[in-house]
């Protein structure tokens, strides 16, 4: 088999191992919703739920199994049962606002947690390397909500902030990008121990490969080692951002936005499940999954372009 031939089946492979995924993963969503009560008493009333509030007259399990999965793939989501407003709104209004503190949030987190981490690890005596270290477990150590809540305490003591984001002014408004600086810093923290972490590990583990080693030989400095490092190590790096951290990632997002009060899609699709909330519920898992299978896929993809042992 040519060279070519084998990156194309692996590439191949890896695109309908994704698929599978996407569709055991939204289909194990669909039995969780379909097994939900059609109804349940909340105070002194009754509130529908699950499939009972999507339709007046749910069709036979197949039948239903097909609609569902038709309605999701065509974009008719219809209404959201907690909000009362259709749910292409609610990701259009909400998503951006979480997006504008989380994408600033991880870019921070990983260049400085990668990069600094990558470089101080080819001189694990350094006093930065030291100082790294003990930023990164103290980070790791400090949960999300603790964060969160001496924020908001800072936010209204100190600052006399009642609310983060005002949707009444435009998203980058100067008083919203100035105040989406404190859940991007709670992002930033707590990312970046994850990522010193990893990316330490990583260039300890290829200190002693044959091609830094000639580089050393060469002359090359600390600065030059961590380069040589990091082109073996970014995409396993970027695997963390893409995939396994994904679920990291909305948990704090839902944090953040349920103690700050931040209006964003992270915690109105908590409210979604928290309420058996049929399709808010069922199209945010199949957002969060898809976006890492496309992650992973594509780390898979560059590892093709990149790495020639996959052809072995």
């Amino acid at each position: 088999m040519s060279v070519l031939s084998s990156r194309y089946a692996f590439v191949l492979q890896r695109l309908a191992w994704g698929t599978i995924v996407l569709w055991a993963v939204l289909t194990a969503t669909w039995l969780v919703i379909a097994s939900l009560p059609e109804s349940r008493m909340v105070g002194w009333g009754t509130v529908e739920m699950g499939f009972g509030a999507a339709y007046e007259t749910p069709p036979g399990p197949l039948a239903l199994y097909f609609d569902w999965m038709t309605r999701l793939l065509t974009l008719q989501w219809g209404q959201s049962i907690y909000y009362e407003k259709p749910v292409l709104d609610i990701y259009a209004t909400r998503l951006p606002v979480t997006m504008s503190y989380l994408v600033p949030g991880v870019l921070v987190s990983t260049l400085l947690g990668s990069g600094l981490s990558t470089y101080t690890a080819t001189n694990r005596a350094s006093p930065l390397d030291k100082v790294l270290s003990v930023a990164s477990n103290v980070g790791l150590s400090v949960p999300t909500f603790v964060l969160a809540f001496i924020t908001l305490t800072f936010m209204s003591s100190t600052l006399g902030w009642i609310r983060i984001y005002d949707l009444s002014l435009p998203l980058w408004h100067r008083q919203n990008a100035t105040r989406s600086l404190l859940p991007i810093g709670i992002i930033a923290v707590n990312f970046f121990a994850v990522q010193a972490r990893h990316a330490r590990s990583e260039t300890t583990e290829r200190l002693g490969a044959r091609y830094v080693k000639t580089a050393q030989a060469k002359g090359a400095g600390q600065f030059r080692k961590a380069i040589h490092i990091f082109r073996n190590t970014w995409p396993s790096l970027g695997s963390l951002v893409l995939g396994e951290s994904l679920g990291l990632l909305f948990l704090s997002a839902v944090v953040i936005e349920k103690v700050l009060l931040v209006p964003g899609i992270a915690v109105a699709t908590f409210n979604g499940f928290a309420s058996g909330d049929p399709m808010l519920s069922f199209t945010s898992v199949f957002g969060l999954v898809l976006f890492g299978v496309l992650g992973t896929v594509l780390q898979d993809f560059t590892r093709v372009l990149l790495d020639p042992r996959v052809d072995d």
